[in-house]
């Protein structure tokens, strides 16, 4: 007999980008291969900034999970919002000011919570993802001692609401993404005597993609770095342009810079810089393969699945040393390096161009470090160990 757990996540799709949503797709499949019944609890929302209803509400099979989506009561007003949330971030809140702030972050689900409160005794355990969403918050007081709290947790102004603090101190078992995310909900929450350990996301050995067709079909004829991603001002991309265009003036050789994503900022125009626009997840592969290095600017990170992707094709990565988890990533595996200025930014390109010996090595140790430390059935076993704390002494809260 199948054991049933929930999942429940602001957004669920195969069509969608985003960290922790990918994170929740890929554990609600894979656990499937483990023998468990997975169902979603989630939104019919596909835009993260409006939550505007485009997915149809209901039940549905996708891919082998029972996904149940609900409307969001109201879409947000993005501009409403900042004015609302920016002064609370300087400044002592009340309870009122925190509960206007989850229901104006959204998605505002009621609906969600009370369809998880009539079938939460079915589940061994619930599964969270993201602190920082209504569904969360919410849906923890309701699932009790069955909550896995898988939180994606950063150091950023909400986290020190005390609306979230019944979450963090309201579940049995925490799977977080890193350990510095770990450490970092310790310091600010009582999780002593939670279960937890750092599960992550696994990594499949990549089959290996034709990088030349894809420079020929591009017409790519230089070396070049990567950044792959949302092209935003808050992940760290604006600063990452100016010490690109610094380190392109100073290095002889430097490579051409390529971004692959959305576009959310205006560019500048720096010569040899290049938006891809979208591209398939073949053309993406490829593009990590050929890359000299990747670029992870965002100071901002709970996991950077982008960058074990990279690291399993042996490339190597730049990372913002603003961020706790990628200089953390870096050190285990030696397989990066970190700048917090432009004038590191600009020698670690340099020692990227003039070192290919460098360059291989810091491949080969990030290579290692994805398929052995991320390797889906070692991230597998330990998911399932926190499901089985959770499952142990089950008790919703009413």
């Amino acid at each position: 007999m199948s054991r049933k757990v929930a999942i429940v996540v602001q957004r669920y799709g195969a069509d969608l980008v985003g960290g922790s949503e990918t994170l929740a797709r890929e554990y609600a499949q894979r656990l499937i291969g483990r023998g468990f019944d997975v169902t979603v609890y989630t939104s019919t929302a596909r835009d993260y900034v409006t939550w505007r209803s485009e997915y149809p509400s209901g039940e549905s099979m996708e891919i082998g999970v029972r996904v149940r989506r609900f409307a969001p009561e109201r879409e947000r007003d993005l501009k409403a919002f900042n004015a609302l949330a920016e002064p609370m971030y300087a400044r002592a809140t009340t309870a009122d000011d925190e509960r206007a702030f989850l229901e104006a972050q959204g998605p505002f689900v009621p609906g969600l919570v009370d369809a998880l409160r009539a079938d939460a005794a079915q589940f061994e355990a619930v599964l969270f993802f993201t602190y920082l969403y209504y569904p969360s918050v919410e849906g923890i007081k309701v699932a009790g001692d069955r909550a896995v709290f898988i939180p994606t947790a950063h150091d950023e102004p909400p986290l020190r609401f005390a609306v979230f603090k019944a979450a963090f101190e309201g579940v049995r078992s925490y799977a977080f993404c890193s350990a510095p995310e770990a450490r970092l909900v310790a310091s600010r929450f009582d999780i002593s005597k939670c279960s937890q350990d750092v599960v992550g996301i696994g990594v499949d050995p990549p089959d290996e993609p034709d990088v030349e067709e894809f420079r020929i079909l591009r017409g790519i004829e230089r070396p070049y770095l990567l950044y792959a991603g949302r092209i935003d001002a808050g992940k760290g991309c604006d600063e990452m342009l100016r010490f690109y265009e610094r380190a392109q003036a100073e290095v002889m050789g430097c490579p051409d810079l390529f971004l692959i994503g959305k576009l959310a900022m205006e560019l500048p125009r720096i010569p040899r810089l290049r938006h891809l626009g979208f591209v398939s997840e073949e053309d993406k592969r490829a593009a990590m393969a050929g890359a000299e290095a990747l670029i992870c600017p965002s100071p901002y990170e709970s996991l950077s699945i982008t960058l074990l992707e990279a690291m399993s094709f042996g490339t190597p990565v730049l990372a913002s040393s603003r961020s706790d988890v990628l200089v953390d990533h870096c050190h285990k595996s030696h397989a990066g390096l970190a700048y917090g200025n432009p004038e590191e930014f600009t020698e670690s390109v340099r020692l990227m161009v003039l070192n290919g010996g460098l360059r291989r090595a810091l491949g080969e140790n990030g290579k290692r470090y994805a398929l052995t430390e991320f390797s889906w059935s070692s991230v597998l076993d330990r998911l399932v160990r926190q499901i089985d704390a959770a499952a142990q002494e089950p008790g919703p809260r009413n």
